[in-house]
């Protein structure tokens, strides 16, 4: 009989493990996998490239303009950092990979400046009469 494991628990030794990001930042990519999943049409194994631009498109969704700032926040500042928590979460059991899932999947996915930019562009010509 296999042993349910309390993913608290688990992000708890994680962390106690490698403390470069915090518990949100870990919940959000486990949310984000969640996420990324649903937006396929066929439900099946995402690639870590796939997972990146999930977890950035959520973060536009739920942060906003803020999402690098939130990212800052975690200690987030390049796709592989999404590489480093997923394989936690993947070595601790609460979420699976296959044999040919690798962190390199995560190296430079997209560039955390151009796809969170913080400058809000206004179209003034569009806005006058």
């Amino acid at each position: 009989m296999s042993e349910e494991k309390d993913p608290q628990e688990v992000l708890d030794r994680i962390l106690e493990k490698d403390g470069r990001y915090p518990r949100r930042a870990y919940l959000f990519v486990m949310e984000a996998v969640s996420f990324t999943v649903e937006k396929l049409s066929v439900r099946r194994h995402i690639t870590g490239k796939e997972l990146s631009l999930g977890i950035r498109d959520l973060a536009l969704e739920r942060f906003g303009i803020a999402a690098k700032l939130v990212f800052d926040e975690w200690n987030i500042s390049k796709t592989r950092h999404f590489g480093d928590i997923v394989f936690n979460l993947v070595n601790d059991g609460l979420l699976r990979k296959t044999e040919e899932d690798s962190i390199e999947d995560f190296d430079e996915v997209f560039d955390f400046s151009t796809a969170f930019e913080t400058e809000i562009r206004i179209d003034v010509e569009s806005q006058r009469p």
